[in-house]
C-alpha cells in the first residue's frame, strides 16, 4: 500500500518547523540534518494509516452534509477527490491552494480528525512552515481524538517552536507512549523528546 498522505504532510511541515527554529537558534548543521532527511522521515512516519479508514471516516462523517456547489450532498468520493488533489497541490508546493482545499474536506467531514489534522499542516505549510497557522484545526483534532498521533505530532512541534520547552516534552513523552516502542516513529520521537529536554536546559537555552 502506498505511503498515506499523513506520512508525506507530517514530514514536511515537522522538517520546516525543525528546521526554522534549529536554525533561529544558531544551530546550523542540526537544521541542515532536519532538511535532508525529511525524506526518510515521510517514508516512515504513519506507514500504516490506510486510505480505507480515511474513507470510511469520511463516509460517517459526509451522510448528509450540504455543500455549495456539489449538490444536495457531499459524496464520500467528493471528499476523497478533494484529499487527493490537495496532496497533489502540497507536493507541487502550491501551498495556498492546497489549504484551500483541505478546508472543504473538513467543511465536509467536520467530525473526522483527519480533516482537522491535515487543515492544520497544510495551514503551516501555506504560512512557510509558521505552525501558529494551524493551531485551531490542532486544537479541533485533538477535541476529536485526543490521542490523535499527527495532531499530537503537529501540537509538539508548534510547543516547541514557541520555545514552550516543557510543554513540549510533554507531548513528545505522550506520543511516545502511543506509538510501537521498536518503531522509526518512536526512535524519531526519542529523537525530538532529548533535544527538547535538551533546549530546556539552562545550557542548552544559551544556544
Amino acid at each position: 500500500m502506498p505511503v498515506p498522505i499523513l506520512a508525506a504532510t507530517l514530514a514536511f511541515v515537522a522538517s520546516l518547523a525543525g528546521a526554522a527554529w534549529l536554525g533561529r537558534l544558531g544551530r546550523g548543521r542540526l537544521a541542515f540534518a532536519a532538511m535532508v532527511g525529511a525524506p526518510l522521515i515521510a517514508a516512515s512516519v504513519y506507514a500504516g494509516s490506510s486510505a480505507a479508514h480515511r474513507s470510511e471516516a469520511a463516509v460517517e462523517s459526509t451522510g448528509a452534509s450540504p455543500h455549495a456547489g456539489a449538490g444536495p450532498q457531499v459524496m464520500a468520493s467528493d471528499v476523497d477527490g478533494w484529499r487527493r488533489r490537495a496532496e497533489e497541490l502540497r507536493s507541487a508546493r502550491r501551498f495556498p491552494e492546497a489549504r484551500a482545499l483541505y478546508e472543504k474536506v473538513a467543511e465536509a467531514a467536520p467530525s473526522d480528525p483527519d480533516s482537522w489534522a491535515d487543515l492544520a499542516d497544510a495551514s503551516a505549510a501555506a504560512a512557510g512552515g509558521d505552525l501558529t497557522a494551524g493551531r485551531d484545526a490542532i486544537n479541533r483534532a485533538l477535541a476529536l481524538d485526543p490521542n490523535h498521533l499527527k495532531a499530537l505530532w503537529l501540537d509538539a512541534s508548534l510547543e516547541l517552536q514557541q520555545k514552550n520547552y516543557a510543554k513540549a516534552a510533554e507531548l513528545w513523552q505522550r506520543l511516545l507512549t502511543l506509538l510501537p516502542a521498536d518503531s522509526s516513529d518512536a526512535r524519531i520521537v526519542r529523537a525530538n523528546l532529548e533535544e527538547t529536554r535538551a533546549l530546556a536546559s539552562p545550557q542548552g537555552a544559551r544556544r
